[in-house]
């Protein structure tokens, strides 16, 4: 990942932008979203792995950050932010993750209960909510 953040800078014009969009390393959970909140359902299932999701997105945050201590491109601002997948059924969740998500295991016993809670609480969705960091990343002016 540094070595794409590397490369991408060195394409950039001076004072050109990038703006890098990524989960953060904390786990994507599952949860009930009603007409006034949120409730939290279920933890992913994550096995640790060296490829697994957390490592990847904690190695998307080093890249940006040895990018920036390189001096290879200037942080200008960044934020986090909570973003959900919503969905009208577990199934229909389950189908879209299983398209566009390289690892997303939740326990049968909680999509299950998922199952269940959207049943008794009609006009609800299930969503699977994760923390996402973007930065605004420059290219440094060259001086001279």
């Amino acid at each position: 990942m540094v070595n794409a953040l590397q490369r991408a800078g060195s394409l950039l014009c001076p004072g050109g932008i990038i703006v890098d969009i990524h989960p953060t390393p904390e786990p994507a959970h599952l949860e009930l979203a009603t007409k006034s909140s949120f409730v939290r359902l279920a933890e992913r299932l994550d096995a640790g792995t060296a490829n697994g999701p957390r490592r990847r997105h904690a190695a998307a945050d080093e890249a940006v950050a040895a990018c920036v201590s390189s001096g290879t491109l200037v942080r200008e601002a960044a934020t986090e932010f909570t973003f959900h997948t919503l969905a009208e059924t577990v199934d229909e969740l389950l189908e879209y993750l299983n398209a566009k998500w390289k690892q997303l295991h939740f326990a049968d016993s909680d999509l299950s209960r998922a199952r269940g809670d959207l049943a008794r609480h009609p006009g609800s969705a299930i969503a699977v909510t994760e923390r996402v960091t973007a930065c605004r990343l420059r290219a440094p002016l060259r001086m001279g």
